[in-house]
């Protein structure tokens, strides 16, 4: 004789990459300030990746309760939404459950902001977070959104000035000024430049717009460094030295110490402060620094892709008959109109030498196997 099936709820057979608890009852719920209903989660999930919730006090019988709902994140005025708790949902469950994508921003905005901080203050995983962090700074076109406060945007109604908001591209993009006012090429140079900012609004809009970049450089560097979000501080500070580039044209010169200012250097991730150290050791241009005598003349190969894309031209071009400014200072030379300050150096070992010895110096800070 065979036992009868048991009776009750029939468990059905998984596959082996799914939720393993898809059957299991949610047993949190989630009190936001901005919605009537609770959001639902899983203990056992959530207790894996964030101390709070880990922490939390346990119902005797029931649902447990999260209440969220006077939590105001840093920086903010309202409490934390609820969206960006889904958001954080799907994040931490994206850890256990492929069915979960964890969220993507293709832009360093407010809503990523917010949910940096909201994963942050309830104590979430380092693991997840530089999970996070490393998911945006591989964003292909990731933006910095930059708005220049009563700059160029025309006026309101009532007289005044309106901001001018832009997504300046983290890679793949250098904005210089020029005649004509602000304008962009793609790097590696793939046509011709974009005009941003026509001459009409350049008086109002020079005077705000270094400013405002360098706000939101700095923001995000200190915030990103805080967080140990190593991949987005390099991304951010690769950003701000290729513009640096231009020069007398760039945006970014002159407003260093509002870029890197005292919380984003007390915050810089180690790894980032070694490595600078190390690479100023090994290739120390000021030790080996020489002049070009003015009235020189110099072939030149354009190996950076942003210095290229600076002369309208793809990596690889040869600049013939360049220039030392003879009227101006040591190191200026002119190619076509455009005028770029060049250093040279003498000794040393190779670019190529110098980022192996780099590499070699910063292995041995790595964890031992």
């Amino acid at each position: 004789m065979f036992p009868s099936p048991a009776r009750g709820r029939v468990k059905r057979k998984r596959s082996n990459d799914e939720f393993l608890l898809v059957d299991d009852p949610k047993d949190l719920l989630i009190i936001t300030a901005d919605t009537g209903k609770p959001l639902e989660a899983h203990i056992a999930v959530l207790s894996l990746f964030c101390r709070v919730v880990r922490n939390l006090p346990r119902a005797s019988s029931g649902k447990t309760t999260w209440d969220l709902s006077k939590l105001v994140l840093e920086g903010q005025s309202s409490p934390v939404s609820s969206a960006v708790v889904r958001q954080w949902l799907d994040l931490v469950y994206s850890r256990v459950d492929a069915g979960r994508q964890p969220p993507t921003f293709p832009s360093l905005s407010e809503a990523a902001r917010s949910l940096l901080l909201f994963t942050d203050v309830v104590g979430t995983r380092g693991v997840v977070m530089r999970a996070l962090g490393d998911a945006l700074a591989a964003q292909p076109r990731l933006t910095l959104p930059v708005a220049t406060k009563g700059g160029g945007g025309g006026r309101a109604a009532g007289g005044a000035l309106l901001p001018m908001n832009f997504e300046l591209g983290l890679r793949g993009k250098l904005y210089y000024y020029t005649k004509d006012g602000l304008d962009s090429s793609d790097v590696p140079f793939s046509g011709s430049p974009h005009v941003l900012v026509a001459l009409s609004s350049t008086a109002l809009f020079k005077a705000a717009f270094p400013g405002a970049v360098a706000a939101a450089l700095e923001g995000w560097l200190y915030l990103a460094g805080r967080l140990g979000l190593v991949a987005l501080v390099r991304l951010l500070l690769d950003f701000y030295k290729a513009h640096l580039l231009p020069g007398l044209c760039s945006f970014a010169a002159r407003h260093e110490e509002k870029t890197l200012s005292r919380r984003v250097l007390e915050c810089m991730p180690h790894e980032l402060l070694v490595e600078g150290f190390v690479t100023s050791c090994v290739a120390d241009t000021q030790k080996g620094g020489v002049n070009i005598v003015s009235g020189s003349k110099l072939n030149l190969e354009l190996t950076s892709p942003e210095v290229a894309a600076w002369f309208q031209e793809k990596p690889g071009c040869e600049l013939a008959d360049c220039e030392i400014d003879e009227a101006g200072e040591p190191g200026v030379f002119e190619f076509d109109g455009v005028f770029m300050n060049i250093r040279l150096t003498l000794g040393g070992t190779t670019p190529v030498e110098q980022q192996k010895a780099v590499e070699r110096v910063m292995q041995t800070l790595r964890p031992r196997v």
